[in-house]
C-alpha cells in the first residue's frame, strides 16, 4: 500500500528529493547525514510530499 501519492517522475525529480529530505528529518536524522550516502531510507509520508510540492513549486517561481 502507498504511503503518498508521489508519481514517478516526482520521485526522481526535486520533489522526490525534497519528501526524502523531509522523511529522513522528521525521523529524527541530522541533515547533515544527508551529505553521507549512508542517508536511511523512510518513505516520505502524504505531508512530506504535499510540503515538497510546495516548496518545490516557490523555489521554481523564485529561480
Amino acid at each position: 500500500m502507498a504511503t503518498n501519492d508521489l508519481t514517478e517522475a516526482e520521485a526522481t525529480g526535486p520533489v522526490g528529493y525534497i519528501a526524502l529530505c523531509l522523511a529522513h528529518v522528521r525521523t529524527g536524522h541530522a541533515i547533515t547525514e544527508l551529505d553521507t550516502g549512508l542517508v536511511m531510507y523512510v518513505p516520505p509520508t502524504q505531508a512530506d510530499v504535499d510540503n515538497a510540492r510546495h516548496m518545490a513549486e516557490v523555489l521554481a517561481r523564485t529561480a
